[in-house]
C-alpha cells in the first residue's frame, strides 16, 4: 500500500474490467488548486464505477495497471508544479485500486472524506 495525503493505493492481484481514461489526476484536493497525479510512461488508468466503495467504506476512484515504475505526485492543477506538500512516491509495477479515504468522527458521529 502507498498513501499520499487522502489518497491510498492498494495493491491487487487483478483489477476489474472498466473503461480506460487518459486523465492522470487521481484525486483533486479539497478547496485548493492541487491534486494527486500518477505519472509514468506505461500506466493504464481505468475508471471506477460511480459510487464504488471498498469493504471499509473508502471511495474507489480509479484502478491502475502500472507496467513500468511510475510516480504518485502532488501537483498544482493549473501549472503542474510540485506543491512541496507531499514528496513524490515511486510506485512499482503492479495492479492497484485508488481510494479516496474517509474518516469517522466519533464526536459528531459522522463520516467524511479526508481533506488534504
Amino acid at each position: 500500500m502507498f498513501r499520499q495525503g487522502d489518497v491510498l493505493l492498494e495493491k491487487l492481484n487483478a483489477i476489474p474490467e472498466r473503461s480506460s481514461t487518459d486523465e492522470t489526476l487521481l484525486v483533486r484536493g479539497e478547496g485548493r488548486n492541487h491534486g494527486h497525479f500518477i505519472k509514468g510512461e506505461a500506466v493504464e488508468i481505468l475508471n471506477a464505477e460511480e459510487n464504488e466503495l471498498t469493504g471499509g467504506g473508502g471511495i474507489v476512484t480509479q484502478y491502475l495497471n502500472v507496467k513500468v515504475e511510475a510516480a504518485l505526485e502532488h501537483l498544482l492543477i493549473d501549472s503542474g508544479d510540485w506543491t512541496q506538500e507531499h514528496a513524490p512516491i515511486i510506485i512499482p509495477p503492479g495492479k492497484y485500486r485508488v481510494i479516496k479515504q474517509r474518516e469517522y468522527n466519533p464526536y459528531s458521529k459522522a463520516i467524511r472524506a479526508v481533506k488534504d
